[in-house]
């Protein structure tokens, strides 16, 4: 019986079943991380204002770099003029339905009932608000990728294969 020999295919095989379970792992694990730390934009995105006075959900829990063209203006010329911030107001982290959104109101009835193209950056319901809790998720990523990089080297290291 070959004892080293024998030893060294297990080895191999139980570090294969290490990094391949490792591996997948960190691919679900960086997977989450990305949708808790990165913002989200929408470009160009067109409704059906509500009624002065009426709101409509966004999504995400917090927006900004908000921008709204009143698309036809009523005169079919596409695009029509950018509304003025006065015109609507956005709440953010409002529980709507059991979950964090923001909140559009349209707070003149000069652009009621048009067609709106918004373009906006927003944060989703997961993402984590502070900076050290990102930055800390994000390294969490790295030191787990570290660590299934040493488990692949150590038996090389130990058993000197070569």
């Amino acid at each position: 019986m070959n004892n080293k020999g024998q030893s060294q295919i297990g080895i191999l095989i139980s570090l294969a079943i290490v990094l391949i379970v490792g591996v997948i792992l960190l691919q679900a694990s960086a997977q989450q991380v990305g949708s808790t730390v990165n913002t989200i934009n929408f470009t160009n995105v067109t409704f059906a204002a509500p009624a002065n006075g009426g709101s409509l959900n966004l999504q995400g829990k917090l927006v900004t770099d908000f921008v709204a063209i009143n698309r036809t203006n009523g005169t079919g010329v596409e695009p029509g003029p950018i509304i003025a911030a006065g015109n609507f107001t956005i709440n953010n982290n409002q529980v709507t339905n059991g979950e964090l959104t923001a909140n559009l109101t349209v707070d003149d009835a000069e652009f009621a009932g048009f067609d709106w193209n918004i373009t906006y950056t927003t944060q989703p319901a997961t993402f984590i608000s502070e900076s050290g809790g990102r930055a800390l998720a994000n390294i969490i990523i790295l030191l787990f990728a570290l660590a299934l990089l040493v488990v692949s080297i150590m038996p090389v290291v130990r058993q000197k294969f070569l």
